[in-house]
């Protein structure tokens, strides 16, 4: 064998073993599953894939987004839905607040807007069953009702995940693959943990691509002074913390949180903490995606942020048989609200 082709070989080997490595560590292959949780839980019907949950503080009420993934993933899709829950209510169960809205709703992310005036809103990513992706704005009544007010397109909008809402009309969302669902190079990404996903921006006309080189970017959140902003990276498995011109919506990149697990969505609590649901273990998620009987590992997260420096917090862990596949933990005073991708019910915990 030529010296050449010897030394080329051996740099091939090199990089399938860095890649290994990476796919590795990024997959949380190796991560310990000790269950845990000092508070008691217990399951709700009535929601299949509550995917993303958030809450509304002031009126103890959660919003939940729903949709039965397993049967899109069978061709035969029905209708999602945005859900309401009163927690101020011990035997509440959830109330589907869109039956009027579409038939074509598959909702994901979702985002509560607190505007002028005490008028709030919720935007909500919808997966179309034609491939197209939009963002749905409701407004809310002083009952907790949904008005669907808005259908929000435009080119940024690639696969979004999930959202935050900064203005009546304004949003960032997560575009967790740069190339669609239904393209092979998607798979690529994954697989080999390409950093190629991106955060866009709308500004009520116009959307424009505001950062990138994320892991599959996932949850997003931002403060309440709309100054800072954090992405979720699940194969990179931190939180990105970027600071936000208020004028041009443009981000830039401040620090990151290193979180060891594969964060999902974000959610602040009442007292200021940033809570995420994470996937400890990827491929046991990628498992259960294919097979309901494969169990997946679910994680809560607390990430404190008082203090000079963050500070993080495993509150919840479990090996998947009492909820499997986690991607929210939504928290309000005492009680703690589990979501999950295929599920068909959350988990709803005192602290």
């Amino acid at each position: 064998m030529k010296p050449i082709t010897t030394i080329s070989l051996a740099i091939f080997i090199t990089l399938i073993c860095i890649q290994g490595y990476r796919t590795i560590e990024g997959a949380g292959l190796l991560y310990p599953i000790e269950p845990h949780f000092s508070g008691q839980c217990k399951a709700i019907e009535g929601v299949t894939g509550a995917e993303d949950i958030t809450i509304d503080h002031a009126n103890q009420f959660a919003y939940i987004s729903a949709d039965d993934r397993r049967a899109i993933m069978a061709g035969a899709p029905v209708s999602g839905g945005i859900y309401g829950l009163n927690l101020s209510s011990a035997d509440a169960t959830p109330i589907l607040l869109t039956e009027k809205f579409s038939d074509d709703f598959h909702p994901h992310g979702i985002s509560l807007y607190h505007g002028d005036n005490e008028t709030k809103s919720l935007f909500v990513i919808n997966h179309l069953n034609s491939g197209k992706q939009q963002v749905e704005i409701f407004d809310i009544s002083s009952n907790d009702q949904l008005t669907h007010r808005q259908s929000i397109t435009y080119p940024e909008l690639i696969t979004p995940n999930d959202l935050v809402a900064v203005g009546p009309s304004q949003f960032y969302a997560t575009n967790d693959h740069r190339y669609p669902r239904d393209s092979i190079m998607q798979a690529v990404e994954d697989y080999l943990g390409l950093p190629l996903s991106t955060v866009s921006y709308f500004d009520g006309k116009e959307g424009q691509l505001v950062a990138s080189g994320f892991q599959y970017s996932n949850g997003i959140a931002i403060t309440p002074d709309l100054k800072t902003v954090y992405v979720a990276e699940i194969m990179g498995r931190k939180i990105n913390v970027f600071e936000r011109d208020l004028n041009d919506g443009s981000l830039t990149k401040q620090g990151e949180t290193p979180v060891n697990t594969g964060a999902d969505n974000l959610e602040w609590d009442d007292k200021g903490n940033l809570w995420l649901g994470a996937h400890p273990r990827l491929l046991d998620f990628v498992a259960h995606a294919k097979d309901k009987t494969e169990i997946s590992p679910s994680q809560v997260i607390k990430i404190e942020l008082n203090s000079a420096e963050p500070k993080v917090s495993e509150v919840y862990l479990s090996d998947g048989s009492d909820i499997s596949g986690s991607t929210v933990g939504a928290v309000s005073g005492e009680i703690l609200l589990i979501g999950s991708v295929f599920e068909e019910h959350i988990l709803k915990c005192t602290l």
